[in-house]
């Protein structure tokens, strides 16, 4: 099933809060585990584009750090 508009959201919302861009994708998103090509794109295309086992893993490692 695909990410939910609130799980994207709220990994926006986290992206922002930690310094990532909330807009565009660039090389710091790699260590999220964006591949080279997603990370030519917009973020919320990236976060829409998950499962939503994927979301929440990453909002587990957003809220981490």
């Amino acid at each position: 099933m695909k990410a939910t508009t609130k799980q994207v959201n709220y990994a926006l919302h986290l992206l922002g809060e930690r310094g990532y861009s909330t807009r565009y994708m660039d090389a710091s998103f790699k260590a999220l585990g964006a591949s080279m090509r997603q990370r030519s794109g917009k973020v919320a295309d990236w976060l829409g584009s998950m499962d939503r086992a994927e979301i929440s893993a990453l909002i587990r490692t957003l809220e981490e750090e």
